[in-house]
């Protein structure tokens, strides 16, 4: 009786399985890549808006004092 094609289904097997596996991991990590890219985007946006309104307090200020 021939053993080794069976070994070598067990194998493709758990190769097969351990690969499933680190396409898990990639996808876990890409979306964290994702959640972090979106979260520094959105402080960009509040930290541009924040500053566009500090620029407009102060030119009124400046508009101010030269009247």
């Amino acid at each position: 009786m021939d053993l080794t094609a069976p070994l070598f289904l067990a194998q493709i097997v758990s190769d097969e399985v351990r690969l499933q596996h680190e396409y898990e991991y990639l996808s876990y990590g890409l979306t964290a890549a994702w959640v972090i890219l979106a979260v520094y985007v959105l402080l960009m946006v509040s930290r541009e808006r924040k500053l566009k309104n500090e620029i407009g307090r102060l030119r009124a200020m400046l508009e101010d004092r030269r009247k």
